[in-house]
């Protein structure tokens, strides 16, 4: 199902990151952790996963990662920006994806390589909507600290919920000593304990994600419940 929406916003988030806010015309339900797909004029339909969480309003956050000049999403940008210029509606095709959140009933680990983020960002909102209490653990993954551009956000959500875990993953020495050294699925490997049986929600690069699910899948013997649009339905 298509849908037009108005242009309420674009705000880059860091030098790479473009925050888009829509608003649909018509009804617009979806699931925290779906993806929609995009019309990008020229560039056709691209999908990006919904950066916010369900409010019922019509309105909703993509995140558009690695935006350059030399990047492919350049023109994609530029006619965006003509649209909100212009005040010209672009049309969305979703929700799509089956990796949204589930009832929890234990604790939840969302694990995110770089513009993944925007996915577990969805979910993550979500879950502390519905219990406030909960028990969610999320590694964010990226080259620099740089990389993180919500970093603060989540460590002023970390001190607002006391079940919430924000662990921050680069890969090149942080510049505090706020955020982990070293490569992301070996740090989450290492730090959590899986035999706790979490709900495992996962996004990043499709080879990163099915190198995870094959560790942990194999490990405990598919005993775990991992969420994530780069598997199969399960």
């Amino acid at each position: 199902m298509s849908v037009n929406c108005k242009i309420v916003n674009l705000t880059y988030l860091n030098k790479k990151t473009l925050s888009v806010i829509l608003e649909a015309e018509d009804d617009f339900d979806f699931l925290a952790g779906q993806y929609v797909l995009l019309e990008l004029g020229e560039s056709g339909k691209l999908p990006f996963s919904i950066a916010s969480s369900p409010e019922g309003n019509r309105k909703f956050e993509l995140h558009l990662g690695g935006v350059s000049e030399e990047s492919t999403l350049a023109n994609s940008v530029v006619y965006l920006q003509q649209c909100f210029q212009n005040e010209q509606r672009v049309t969305v095709e979703g929700a799509k994806g089956h990796a949204w959140l589930r009832p929890a009933n234990g604790s939840v680990v969302l694990v995110a390589g770089g513009s993944g983020y925007t996915y577990t960002r969805s979910l993550l909102k979500e879950a502390l909507k519905r219990n406030p209490e909960s028990e969610i653990t999320l590694y964010w993954g990226g080259h620099s600290e740089a990389d993180l551009y919500e970093h603060d956000y989540l460590v002023e959500l970390e001190a607002s919920y006391s079940g919430f875990t924000y662990i921050p993953v680069t890969e090149v020495s942080p510049k505090s000593i706020v955020a982990r050294q070293g490569r992301l699925l070996a740090i989450v490997y290492e730090d959590y304990d899986f035999n706790t049986l979490p709900d495992l929600y996962i996004c990043g690069r499709y080879d990163m994600v099915q190198v995870a699910y094959s560790h942990l899948h194999n490990k405990y013997e598919g005993r775990l419940n991992i969420y994530s649009d780069a598997l199969p339905t399960a």
